[in-house]
């Protein structure tokens, strides 16, 4: 009797001893689950809020970079724009004043003749003629038919003339003004059919000529000069005419 105490008492200590050993292991376990947890949550806490920190940063960085590259642009385009404005417009108008110039034209003159001397007699009077040439901002070349006639039966006379003339300022008279007036200087040469008291008398005649044309509009020009020529005959000394001629560029 004796023995069987003794064995119940031992096996119930020995399940005491077990469970005891449970609740420590469960209470071990519970303990490592609840620090694994809180580790956890802190862990996911910091991420998130690094995470959060890092998105903030990189917004605040691409708005700068937007702001940078729209001041840029703006500046960029701001300027770009003034550049162009200010180099376009002295381009164009120069253009354009170069084109108003140039070309082919037609035209008409009529000259008060001072002087027609042949054959010891003078005479005075207007002549007409046609003109027709071409021109830049430099040269012109023109022929010119001229027909002079006056009250007298001697010294009218169909003069045929080609003529060359620079216009010495070049472009610096051009400026921006569409009437500058563009100064010339120029040779002359060609056939002069003349009567005479006596005779009519063919002979080739050279000579030049100074003066300025004036742009009227951009198609129309206005020649003002003085034309003054001698011949190879020893019957006609010289004519000399204040000319004007009106040209119209096409």
């Amino acid at each position: 009797m004796k023995k069987v105490v003794t064995t119940v008492g031992l096996l119930f200590t020995l399940s005491q001893f077990a469970v005891c050993e449970n609740i420590d292991a469960t209470l071990a376990v519970d303990a490592n689950v609840n620090k694994l947890t809180s580790t956890a949550k802190s862990s996911a806490s910091s991420f998130k809020s690094s995470a959060k920190d890092v998105a903030n940063n990189l917004s605040q960085d691409d708005t700068l970079s937007a702001n940078l590259d729209n001041n840029v642009n703006t500046n960029y385009d701001v300027s770009a724009k003034d550049t162009v404005a200010a180099d376009s417009a002295p381009i164009a108008t120069s253009y354009d004043l170069v084109n108003s110039v140039e070309g082919p034209f037609v035209g008409l003159e009529g000259s008060a003749v001072i002087g027609s001397e042949a054959d010891g007699k003078s005479s005075s009077g207007m002549s007409f003629g046609l003109r027709f040439g071409a021109q830049n901002s430099e040269w012109r070349t023109m022929a010119v038919l001229e027909k002079y006639s006056n009250d007298t039966e001697y010294n009218d006379y169909l003069r045929g003339l080609l003529q060359l003339d620079y216009y010495f300022l070049g472009n610096d008279n051009l400026m921006i003004d569409t009437f500058a007036l563009r100064p010339y200087a120029g040779l002359n040469a060609g056939g002069l059919s003349l009567d005479t008291s006596k005779e009519n008398v063919k002979t080739l005649t050279y000579g030049g000529q100074v003066g300025a044309t004036m742009g009227v509009t951009s198609n129309i020009d206005l020649d003002v000069g003085y034309r003054y020529n001698v011949t190879t005959s020893d019957l006609v000394d010289h004519t000399s005419n204040l000319v004007v001629g009106v040209h119209y560029k096409y």
